[in-house]
């Protein structure tokens, strides 16, 4: 009886080690100094409203002319009394800016923040089944306390221990997100997360704006092809084909899949009264295996290739196009 009452008493105790282990969690091992950004704009946050002024503190610091209330109606739902993630990642694009989540540690925090830019974080103040969310922007951490600092709520500069304000931030599922200018990366940015966030961005960007948004996926981590293409496209509503071009050909060197890539280079070529070059670029593809709609729009490419091709030879100079 009494080895039995042991064991019961070691899995009680087991359980126990595992609950605490998913809430009171270790504080990171940080080799960052403290850092504090103390010139991040604050806006106190009016009833519940957390979301408007937390995403107009990070969208303030990277250069917009932005407010809490210019931004309560894109991020606001007064039926829940609060703003959801994917209103908060949308809404930047329209001041010309990129959302972008971070890896999903504290470390990546203490990183952006070190790179100047200030991190909007998510937190569960509540529990799994009665949870009270809160949107804060982390300005800043100090290694001799173990605190991290932040602009909360009504609090301009609220302080609060690392291991509370991970067990609040991994209630909530460790959000955080970074607003940056066209042309920046994250400092631990992850390539898909921001190629992503990048091809949200171009439909309503510049063409220059989405250039420099692929330029910086470019040259971070040039054996993407997506952000090859992403320039590439960008150049030619720019206007400038030749460098659209070059970053088609460049895309399918990484990737002969690539077969949007293949089409931009084909409409490419043909816009620059190149058919044949054009022609030999698609010769590869095997229609039968593309989807309805990349199938309509290399049958359309083709279509205008033919066209050109009865209308007279390329022009010249198109052997010195990739």
């Amino acid at each position: 009886m009494a080895k039995h009452g042991v064991k019961v008493t070691s899995c009680f105790a087991i359980f126990i080690c595992l609950f605490l282990s998913g809430c009171v969690l270790r504080g990171p091992e940080f080799s960052a100094k403290s850092t504090e950004l103390t010139d991040t704009p604050f806006f106190p946050q009016k009833r519940y409203q957390c979301g408007p002024a937390a995403l107009a503190t990070v969208l303030s610091a990277s250069g917009a002319a932005v407010t809490p209330d210019m931004l309560t109606e894109r991020v606001y739902l007064p039926g829940r009394r609060g703003s959801l993630q994917i209103e908060m990642e949308a809404a930047p694009r329209e001041f010309a800016r990129l959302a972008l989540t971070l890896p999903r540690s504290p470390e990546a925090i203490v990183a952006e923040l070190e790179g100047g830019r200030p991190v909007l974080v998510l937190h569960n103040y509540g529990l799994s089944f009665w949870p009270r969310w809160h949107y804060a922007v982390v300005v800043g951490y100090d290694r001799e306390s173990d605190r991290f600092v932040l602009r909360s709520g009504v609090k301009k500069r609220q302080t609060q221990r690392t291991r509370t304000f991970t067990v609040a931030w991994h209630h909530a599922g460790r959000w955080a997100m970074v607003v940056l200018r066209p042309g920046e990366t994250a400092a631990n940015a992850d390539a898909r997360l921001y190629l992503e966030s990048a091809a949200r961005f171009e439909r309503g960007a510049s063409p220059a704006d989405a250039r420099a948004a692929f330029d910086a996926a470019v040259k971070r981590w040039p054996a993407e092809s997506v952000a090859l293409i992403g320039r590439g496209t960008a150049e030619y509503k720019l206007g400038d084909l030749r460098a659209a071009a070059r970053d088609f050909a460049a895309a399918l060197k990484l990737d002969a899949a690539q077969i949007g890539a293949r089409n931009n280079l084909a409409q490419t070529l043909l816009d620059l009264e190149c058919p044949h070059r054009a022609r030999e670029v698609l010769a590869p593809v095997d229609m039968g295996t593309l989807p309805v709609a990349m199938r309509a729009a290399v049958e359309d490419t083709r279509r205008g290739v033919e066209r050109a091709m009865e209308r007279g030879a390329d022009a010249a100079g198109c052997s010195a196009i990739p």
